[in-house]
């Protein structure tokens, strides 16, 4: 746009006209086609969004009902125990069998270390060795002898040092605990022939802490016993979990099994006697999706019958800023509200899309078993008008035929028709359509819908769209504005220099009557 150098106006001095007033006025009223250009821009953004967000909707409702087009929703099974306390289950897949006979249940164990404690006299960990009546050689060392090796330590340092220095520097980790008096000396690895094993080294170290020279092992002779002063836990290794399954054993390092789509969970040991488990379709989940189905339908015709109805109101065209200079905050909200109404009203790709949803809903599946209609499994249109298509669900009709026949309540829904043309869709096929379930129809429509509208306004989440039909318009509109913008700078400037030329022209003639007037006396 044109730079205007305002620095050297001339306002009216010699005239004593209000040129600045003048000049507002006369860009005010070249303004017009400017000031439209950006109104439309404005709506034009408003309405880009609104689409968006009717692509939005659309594609919430995809996510929402997508899964009624597929057979794994009807094939939904679930499990039950006859002892959940021992073993309980989930269906991950889809089971080829209805029961399963579970015996001789062992959970898995995890490798144990092994460990001894030792209770004894309290001490203060922050004491020096020696101040605890710890002896040492003429280097003041004293020695522990652990697991077969020896380790010295400095009769200088304190208690505490001494126990972090054998955690960080021996096979062992060693922790005092002053509530129970107690030292406790764990093999840092889990398992079988995983040791400890403690010694008096070079002088008095074991005797002064109260602890006995021994052993925890698997094997060997000098074991520490089991006793009020001593508590010893041996390291075994880990054992997996095992179960018989309808008379085959299974093994798992974990307590969970999975067979034939089904995870075990085992929670504690059986060995006599068994337990069932048992499948079923889990009708609970279809209705569920079913329902969400409908629910969220009736959403969307709801919010979108309001958008093509909405009432326009066409004297609000949008505000620009300086129109909104004097307004108060209220004022202008209520305005934009007007302005924004009825940005979609009678839309043809919402009314389309409308009227496609009822077509697929209301026309019957060919070929489809027992059901046909919608309203045969309990699913039917409002009877009254003002609901425009609302879905009523007759939730105890569908729980029964869920129940009694759901395999024909599958085929209502997942059936898909064939074309002789490979690239065909319920949307574009006629034969294709009348052979196909609701779900394949409702899938179909919403993907040819989705794509109308991001061609329309772009894709809902985009955060830069550069070819919708309403992006190329408002590039347009950008293009237009920025146009007009430099003719009206243009103009602006012009008439400041035409009104500063008059200024200098009014001077010279002040000057020169006043001239002629001192000479005529």
């Amino acid at each position: 746009m044109t730079s205007i150098d305002t620095s050297l106006r001339v306002t009216g001095l010699a005239s004593g006209m209000n040129t600045d007033e003048i000049v507002a006025n006369l860009v005010k009223a070249q303004s017009a086609r400017l000031n439209k250009l950006q109104q439309s821009k404005i709506t034009s953004t408003w309405k880009q969004d609104a689409y968006r967000d009717v692509n939005k909707s659309v594609d919430d409702f995809l996510k929402s009902m997508e899964s009624l087009r597929l057979q794994s929703t009807f094939n939904k099974q679930t499990a039950s125990s006859s002892n959940e306390s021992v073993v309980s289950a989930t269906v991950s897949k889809t089971p080829t069998q209805s029961s399963y006979e579970i015996t001789n249940v062992q959970q898995a164990k995890p490798a144990l270390a092994s460990s001894v404690k030792f209770f004894g006299d309290g001490f203060d960990t922050t004491k020096k060795l020696s101040e605890l009546g710890v002896t040492g050689d003429a280097d003041g060392k004293t020695s522990l002898m652990i697991n077969d090796v020896n380790y010295e330590f400095n009769i200088n340092d304190t208690l505490d040092s001494v126990l972090n220095d054998i955690t960080s520097n021996t096979p062992l980790t060693v922790s005092y605990s002053a509530s129970e008096k107690s030292f406790t000396f764990t093999n840092d690895s889990a398992g079988e022939n995983k040791d400890v094993k403690l010694g008096e080294g070079t002088s008095n170290l074991l005797t002064t802490l109260g602890i006995t020279a021994g052993s925890v092992t698997s094997t060997g002779s000098d074991k520490y016993a089991n006793d009020s002063k001593t508590s010893v836990v041996v390291g075994t290794d880990a054992s997996q979990a095992k179960m018989w399954i309808n008379g085959m054993e299974f093994r798992s390092d974990t307590n969970s099994i999975t067979y034939d789509g089904i995870t075990f969970d085992l929670k504690a040991n059986m060995s006599s006697g068994s337990l069932n488990i048992t499948t079923k379709s889990d009708t609970d989940a279809i209705f569920s999706s079913i329902k969400t189905f409908v629910d969220k339908y009736n959403e969307v015709i709801k919010d979108f019958n309001g958008r093509i109805t909405e009432k326009k109101y066409r004297d609000y065209p949008p505000l620009l800023d300086d129109q909104k200079t004097d307004m108060k905050d209220n004022d202008i909200k209520l305005w934009d509200e007007k302005a924004k109404s009825g940005l979609l009203s009678s839309d043809s790709t919402i009314s389309t899309f409308l009227t496609e949803m009822r077509n697929s809903l209301t026309s019957a599946v060919e070929n489809s078993g027992a059901f046909k209609t919608l309203k045969e499994i309990g699913i039917d249109f409002s009877s009254s008008y003002q609901d425009n298509g609302k879905l009523v669900l007759d939730e105890e009709k569908l729980k029964g035929v869920l129940q009694s026949n759901l395999e024909d309540v599958k085929k209502l829904f997942t059936d898909k028709g064939t074309s002789t043309n490979s690239s065909a869709t319920t949307a574009t096929d006629k034969d294709m359509f009348n052979q196909s379930g609701f779900g394949w129809r409702i899938y179909d429509r919403i993907n040819v819908t989705t794509k109308q509208l991001t061609s329309l306004a772009g894709s809902p989440g985009a955060t830069v769209d550069t070819n919708s039909f309403m992006a190329k318009q408002i590039t347009s509109l950008t293009t237009n504005i920025d146009k007009e913008q430099d003719r009206i700078d243009s103009y602006e400037e012009r008439l400041w220099k035409q009104f500063g030329a008059m200024e200098k022209a009014l001077q010279q003639m002040n000057s020169q009557s006043s001239w002629l007037t001192q000479q005529l006396g």
